[in-house]
């Protein structure tokens, strides 16, 4: 398989502005360490770090993510000027970007689970980690860090401790790296602009909740003080997640959930 293909992307992006600036590594350990560390200097609104492979990729709590040659390791800088209260916003609308590019383009089902994984059948294909520096309640800097297995072999993900598949996998065969990120970015920049306007946010929840997982289950969460039992039925308009315990609702922020499990 070709290193990704900058020129090829470039005729594809038909965004505004994000993507129009692309930042290329063959290996960094990281793609959202480097956008962390280049934010704070001059850089455009919606600039790519992109990288083939990642020695020190990370999810959510810190945990590590394999970045094997194929898939698709990148961060998106952005510079919102919006209460850091819609920070779980963007977690879950770049989710449903993601979810919705491998719909469209490769017809595979795909469902969102709460707050940032994107599964196949079950199966994790891609991960978001969000991450921000925060100063007087205004947003300094903002990273959104996507993965997604789209060109990874089947050998390449054995002896994970999760349930994970690859695009490639599923449908036997390369997906186009290029047209795809290209896409992605368009649906991103269409969900992000709308959410910028409050009266736009309920119809970017609507599509959420229509593919996210564990609404309408019973399930068990362990965050890092208790565990609790109860009913998931909604999303909040801060993109938390609303459960039924005993007859009281409770309102779970992603920022100290260790798991979710939907009980049986």
């Amino acid at each position: 398989m070709k290193n990704f293909d900058i020129y090829e992307f470039k005729k594809n992006l038909k965004t505004k502005y994000i993507g129009k600036e692309l930042i290329y590594f063959n290996k960094i350990d990281s793609t959202n360490d480097e956008a962390l560390r280049i934010a704070k200097e001059k850089v455009a609104n919606g600039t790519i770090i992109l990288a083939e492979t990642q020695t020190s990729g990370r999810g959510r709590g810190s945990k590590k993510w394999l970045s094997p040659y194929g898939g698709l390791w990148f961060s998106i800088i952005l510079k919102p000027k919006i209460n850091p209260s819609k920070i779980s916003i963007i977690t879950l609308l770049s989710g449903l970007s993601v979810a919705e590019t491998i719909k469209e383009i490769l017809n595979l089902d795909v469902k969102i689970k709460w707050p940032n994984d994107v599964l196949i059948n079950n199966y994790k294909v891609a991960g978001i980690i969000c991450e921000s520096e925060i100063l007087k309640n205004k947003i300094k800097k903002l990273v959104i860090g996507i993965g997604i297995n789209l060109n990874i072999d089947k050998e390449d993900l054995e002896g994970l401790d999760i349930r994970a598949t690859s695009c490639k996998i599923r449908l036997g065969n390369e997906v186009n790296r290029e047209e795809f990120l290209a896409h992605f970015l368009q649906k991103f920049e269409n969900y992000y602009s709308k959410m910028m306007v409050f009266s736009e946010l309920e119809y970017i929840l609507n599509k959420i909740r229509k593919i996210i997982i564990p609404i309408g289950s019973n399930i068990e969460i362990k965050t890092e003080s208790e565990k609790l039992s109860g009913y998931a039925f909604d999303l909040a308009n801060d993109g938390s997640l609303l459960i039924r315990i005993n007859n009281q609702i409770r309102a779970l922020t992603s920022s100290n959930i260790e798991y979710i499990r939907i009980k049986k």
